[in-house]
């Protein structure tokens, strides 16, 4: 059996694990994370052109928080959730609040809580997905009653009543905001879809590795 690691539980790791078992069901993959939980993260982006994002059988059920055909926007923190669910039910093994601590050429040592807490996981090939954005573009957010939202472009319905607002200065405090965040990136309108197809990508470039190297008969 062919053994993925994928370090990260960002968006563009989950549609990478998602995409790797679309094209090759019987691979192994573990996803190592410290958060301690998948979908347990600062908001990020959750602005759509359309729902969904991502083939369906990558997304576990939303209950309240799915998209209509006329939403633009998903709580994003919820879909990523959703797909971890998802992945669980493929038969992915979340290693969660996990600290690499070195990483080898087939190995990876590492701490923490994970399903067998500390020690060594051997691979055949490793996806990292985790970057620093602290260099990127600042952005702010705010959600609010969709009655209440300012005239800005960036903008999406949620389909519980809401709307999902992101500019690139200080929203004005308005007293109106039920939440608000900051995220670092490029663009907030195409974060959802630059993060799947990311995923799709790399998981594309690995079973493209796999068929090159497997001995033809």
């Amino acid at each position: 059996m062919i053994r993925l690691v994928i370090l990260g539980d960002n968006l563009a790791s989950l549609s990478g694990a998602n995409h790797a078992l679309d094209l090759n069901s019987e691979m192994e993959i573990q996803i190592i994370t410290e958060r301690a939980e998948i979908g347990l993260v600062e908001e990020t982006p959750g602005l759509l052109s359309s729902w969904p994002p991502c083939p369906t059988h990558w997304i576990s059920e939303l209950g309240s928080q799915t998209p209509e055909p006329t939403s633009k926007a998903v709580r994003g923190s919820w879909l990523q959730k959703a797909m971890g669910i998802q992945l669980a039910k493929r038969g992915c093994i979340f290693h969660l609040r996990t600290r690499i601590i070195t990483i080898s050429d087939d190995s990876i040592d590492f701490v923490g809580a994970g399903s067998i807490g500390q020690g060594s996981l051997t691979f055949d090939y490793l996806l990292d997905f985790c970057s620093d954005v602290s260099g990127q573009a600042q952005w702010y957010g705010g959600v609010c009653r969709s009655e209440d939202s300012p005239d800005t472009l960036r903008q999406g319905s949620r389909p519980d009543g809401t709307t999902e607002v992101w500019s690139s200065q200080e929203l004005e405090k308005t007293g109106k905001w039920i939440q608000t965040m900051i995220w670092r990136g490029e663009n907030p309108d195409s974060f959802i879809r630059d993060q799947v197809e990311l995923g799709k990508e790399r998981a594309e470039n690995i079973i493209e590795t796999i068929i090159q190297s497997t001995p033809s008969e």
